[in-house]
């Protein structure tokens, strides 16, 4: 193993180790700046951002944040592509530290909140709510953006042409009542198992404890398999 990244990896797991309270990670990683677009990327939601998002995001000032793209990107941690004349980045889960910097991250004190769906609540009563697809690279998905309860339809529309406004881009999203959430969960539905399944990142989750989406679906496949069982006796 190349020497530099051998030590870094003994460095991470020494930080990983420490208490969860927070850390001053600026002063290991050399930048206030760094540390949030790393905290960003390894926390938040897994999607491209361009550099003026990037730079909304973390509160920090647009040349710092470009210094500091540009040497994550050097050292393969980001990788990017150019769309529209904007230059856009995204974590590449390849790079060999990003799990420990994730654990790192998250353990260090509260992520870089994506503004993205800052005031996603104000649709409605929304109980639950998460991003999936285009937003986690979750090909399977069938949608977008998944949200559990009473919501203004006029609203959510809009709120999604913002999103759809500020990445360039079109989004699904899908709505759902809490009553069609129970039904579909009694029958192992497809819809939420390609969602559940795969890689998705929670928003908003006020659903009762056996409702949640971990605990209804691991739950309904245990039911499952008990079924399976007893059938075969």
């Amino acid at each position: 193993m190349n020497l530099r990244l051998e030590t870094a990896q003994r460095t991470l797991l020494t930080i990983n180790s420490m208490s969860t309270k927070p850390f001053p990670l600026e002063k290991i990683f050399g930048s206030r700046t760094r540390v949030k677009i790393i905290t960003l990327f390894t926390t938040g939601v897994k999607r491209p951002y361009f550099v003026r998002e990037i730079t909304r995001t973390v509160n920090e000032r647009l040349n710092a944040v470009r210094r500091e793209l540009q040497i994550l990107e050097k050292i393969g941690m980001l990788a990017t592509y150019e769309e529209k004349r904007k230059k856009y980045y995204m974590i590449d889960e390849a790079f060999p530290l990003y799990d420990e910097l994730a654990s790192i991250m998250q353990k260090a004190g509260p992520g870089v909140e994506d503004a993205l769906f800052k005031n996603l609540e104000q649709v409605g009563n929304v109980l639950y709510a998460c991003v999936t697809g285009y937003f986690t690279a979750n090909a399977s998905a069938p949608t977008d953006l998944f949200i559990i309860g009473e919501v203004d339809d006029k609203k959510l529309e809009q709120f999604a042409k913002n999103i759809e406004h500020q990445i360039s881009r079109e989004i699904s999203y899908t709505p759902m009542t809490m009553n069609e959430y129970r039904y579909r969960l009694n029958f192992s539905d497809l819809f939420l198992r390609q969602i559940f399944g795969g890689t998705y990142k929670e928003i908003i989750n006020a659903l009762p404890h056996d409702l949640k989406p971990s605990e209804a679906m691991n739950q309904k496949s245990k039911n499952i398999i008990r079924e399976g069982v007893t059938k075969s006796l």
